[in-house]
């Protein structure tokens, strides 16, 4: 069951972000080490998009250490002015649509989530227990708690490219937990692409992806199958016993790593192609990885992250 009222509480949340990016001026959050860092801050990119415009390396000195991606897209839109607003207002007005669309992900994981349990449970004869457990959308719950948090506010207006961090993360776990193999390994690529750390993610979606979202143990069916030898029916209209429940599968997986593959090559093409002349492959990976893993660049004030 949807919350009351969710979609008047989540138009509010992008009207206040939209009331803020409009009319808030100037917060000065650009300048907190907490909001914007070397690896977001929409300063440095563009920093490194006006340097790429005069056939430099967006790498020279110590500037920028984003991705070559984000030059492209967002590059074009810092150069932009509007008359009485901050300069990086049109690339806020596209956080405000990708925190939307991270909300509507998260939403839609939720349901995934929610109808896995209930098939779950269906097939352990529990539907007494589906019948009566708390029908509060998880999804519906989740996306307003993202699209009011403080947090995620704070970065959707603060000059920094942390929500397409975000939205790349949540499109990884929503193509997980939905077991799209393609569209996890992109967002799972992409992530890492942009910030690296989303790396330690692969144990969670493997086993997303292996066992399927909201398993119960196999040794519940496995009991389940003992007092009662039934069939049930798949989504497809096969048969299959319930020992088939909750066993790890590694097809997906393995279809996964094919996809992380091919989408890790056609990054690597794009960004090749963006910083033809103008660097390279090896300059990107000691600018960007290499910055994350050595943070050699203390400004501003890094150290407080950690």
């Amino acid at each position: 069951m949807e919350i009351r009222h969710y979609w008047s509480m989540a138009v509010a949340a992008v009207g206040f972000r939209l009331v803020l990016v409009l009319f808030g001026g100037d917060l000065h959050l650009a300048s907190r080490p907490e909001v914007s860092t070397p690896l977001t801050s929409l300063r440095r990119l563009a920093e490194g998009y006006w340097l790429k415009q005069v056939s430099m390396s967006p790498y020279s000195g110590s500037m920028y250490h984003g991705s070559p991606l984000l030059l492209s897209v967002l590059g074009p839109l810092t150069s932009k002015r509007s008359g009485g607003h901050h300069s990086h207002i049109y690339c806020s007005l596209v956080f405000v649509a990708v925190d939307f669309i991270a909300a509507m992900l998260i939403r839609s994981t939720g349901r995934t989530l929610q109808m896995a349990r209930n098939r779950s449970l269906k097939s352990l004869d529990l539907t007494k227990s589906v019948n009566n457990s708390v029908n509060v959308s998880a999804g519906d719950t989740a996306s307003l708690i993202y699209l009011w948090n403080p947090w995620t506010i704070i970065t959707c207006v603060g000059s920094c490219t942390s929500p397409i961090e975000n939205l790349m993360v949540v499109i990884m776990l929503h193509g997980a937990c939905s077991r799209l193999a393609p569209l996890a390994a992109f967002g799972y690529v992409m992530a890492t692409h942009l910030s690296l750390y989303p790396a330690i993610l692969i144990l969670p979606v493997a086993l997303l992806l292996g066992y399927g979202p909201d398993t119960p143990p196999t040794k519940v069916f496995l009991q389940k199958g003992l007092s009662a030898n039934k069939i049930d029916m798949s989504d497809n209209g096969k048969g299959t016993s319930q020992k088939g429940f909750g066993q790890f599968s590694w097809k997906p997986i393995l279809h996964f790593i094919l996809w992380v593959f091919i989408w890790s090559c056609y990054v690597l093409s794009l960004n090749s192609i963006i910083l033809n002349k103008v660097g390279g492959l090896q300059e990107m990976f000691e600018k960007t990885y290499g910055f994350i893993l050595t943070v050699k660049d203390l400004s501003p004030n890094i150290g407080v992250l950690w």
